[in-house]
């Protein structure tokens, strides 16, 4: 068995990401690694604004292989993955993401979900990388607070907890708090492929 997940935490570039690959479908962790690959060759840019532009060009070339990938080969069916990123700027922040999995920013102990899930009722994925021959990524622009934690997360996360459950975790303490979110979603029955990246917003960094 695979991993399905992939992810990046680039600090320099302020650029995190996670992908999930279609578990059911081929190659799962091959279409997450690509997207993440892809992200990370067109990460350089200056202006927030271009950062952007850059981001959802590289969300939509990985796209563009793994839909080529299928047509290729239509037997071995989609090759498909989801995909969030989040892209920190002076003042603000964007996430992109396509498919369900998740954004969060947490702020002043409330919590807020910033992506939506492209998921039909009963959890099936109505837009997904590679998955037709175009794909539309949605994005949010955040005005950034001091204090601001922002959780990235595949949808294994909440397979095991709630939103409450991970509000009480985030809100005890920051030590080992992605370790302790793992923890409690195992604890909770995720069976699922948990990925989760934790981005604080401080004034002085």
């Amino acid at each position: 068995m695979h991993n399905e997940d992939a992810y990046m935490v680039s600090l320099g570039e302020r650029l995190f990401a996670i992908a999930d690959g279609m578990g059911v479908h081929r190659d799962g962790h091959i279409a997450s690694r690509t997207v993440i690959t892809s992200l990370q060759q067109r990460s350089a840019a200056t202006s927030l604004e271009e950062r952007i532009d850059n981001a959802t060009r590289a969300l939509e070339e990985a796209n563009a292989a793994l839909f080529g990938e299928s047509l290729a080969n239509p037997a071995a069916g989609i090759s498909g993955s989801t995909a969030v990123a989040l892209l920190v700027g002076e003042d603000y922040a964007c996430c992109l993401w396509v498919g369900d999995s998740r954004l969060y920013l947490m702020r002043n102990e409330k919590l807020y979900l910033i992506s939506e899930d492209h998921a039909a009722e009963g959890g099936a994925l109505t837009r997904a990388i590679g998955s037709s021959a175009k794909v539309d990524v949605d994005r949010r622009i955040v005005e950034l607070a001091d204090g601001d934690l922002f959780v990235l997360c595949s949808d294994g996360l909440l397979k095991g907890m709630g939103e409450d459950e991970l509000v009480g975790i985030l809100c005890d303490r920051r030590e080992n708090a992605a370790d302790r979110l793992l923890a409690k979603s195992i604890a909770g029955g995720s069976v699922d492929d948990i990925t989760l990246v934790l981005v604080w917003v401080l004034a002085d960094e």
